[in-house]
């Protein structure tokens, strides 16, 4: 058995159905069976359980070989869900993990900056990190680069997601929801694409789909220990990714740069009243002050993934899709 923790999340959805489309064995560890009617319908096993709750995830863990971990503090839904939260829940969970037996143990995580531990995402990945390295199961830890389907969303454009379910983007948060309504749309409207940092910085996106196939696989994969650097080998700037949509929208489109500085104050001012988003802008920032100017072909292979999605070939598929409407 498999339990995947962050179920209901996009990436982790998506990881649960590609184990049930291989036929493997699930468990879901959710909150509320109640909105996971989705999750449940492709015949994975449910558990209730909660990372802020130690006491419910022997349940959880009875019984599994693996676990797959995607949950993480981005975006809470809840106010009890901060970074110290899930600090905390990841910590029980491991170690209750080795004592049940766990074999085999992967995280999804996210890559190495200077700036990791003060970043609340980045900080929880590389704790639990030093946790799995100290503990029983075998482990990867796959330190993937930013995602299509968020951060080129983040950057104003509603067209990465087109076609998505249970997007990170949109959680049920109405400070997050009224920051998209201004934001999320400027690259169709105006042209303009607002992105962390200078333009010339290089990333090397991957979509949360191959995150997911690379997760899934990782679970079979027992001979590799520790971390495990994914993304897309044609390595993107800033500018490259806007002509990337002026040839998909048929429209000039111009780079805004926006210094790290300014994520920093707006994540420190929104941490008290909009956790949510004071996690974007930490994540904002982050990609603002590093690269992921990666070649990462080898750790594909490794995977069994083959050649990863570009940029260009799914924001084409968007856009053939029907336009999201405007909330």
């Amino acid at each position: 058995m498999i339990l995947v923790v962050g179920a209901t999340g996009q990436l982790g959805s998506l990881v649960l159905r590609r184990l049930r489309a291989d036929g493997a064995p699930v468990r879901a560890m959710v909150r509320d069976p109640a909105g996971a009617a989705d999750l449940v319908a492709t015949g994975a096993e449910m558990a209730v359980a909660d990372l802020n709750r130690p006491e419910t995830l022997d349940a959880a863990l009875d019984g599994v070989s693996a676990v797959v971990a995607t949950a993480n503090a981005v975006a809470p839904i809840r106010p009890v869900d901060s970074a110290a939260a899930v600090d905390a829940g990841y910590a029980g969970l491991v170690r209750r993990a080795a004592r049940f037996g766990v074999s085999r143990f992967v995280l999804a995580s996210v890559p190495v900056t200077d700036l990791d531990e003060r970043v609340p995402v980045a900080r929880t990945k590389r704790r639990t990190e030093q946790l799995l390295a100290e503990s029983g199961p075998s482990w990867l830890s796959l330190r993937m680069a930013p995602s299509d389907e968020v951060s080129l969303a983040l950057v104003g454009s509603e067209l990465p997601l087109r076609g998505e379910q249970r997007t990170t983007l949109g959680r049920p948060y109405p400070t997050l929801r009224r920051f998209r309504r201004l934001t999320g749309r400027t690259i169709e409207r105006h042209g303009v694409i607002v992105v962390p940092g200078p333009a010339s910085a290089r990333q090397a996106f991957i979509s949360v789909h191959d995150a997911a196939r690379g997760l899934a696989t990782a679970v079979g994969d027992d001979t590799g220990w520790g971390a495990v650097d994914l993304g897309d080998p044609e390595s993107l700037a800033w500018t490259d990714v806007a002509s990337i949509y002026e040839g998909v929208l048929g429209r000039r489109v111009r780079v805004v740069s926006q210094p790290a500085a300014a994520f920093a104050v707006a994540q420190r001012l929104f941490a008290p009243v909009a956790p949510s988003l004071a996690g974007v802008m930490a994540l904002n920032r982050l990609m603002a002050t590093s690269e992921t100017d990666w070649n990462t072909d080898d750790s594909a292979r490794r995977l069994g993934l083959g050649t990863l999605r570009s940029v260009e070939e799914i924001l084409r598929e968007k856009a053939a899709l029907p336009a999201l409407p405007v909330r």
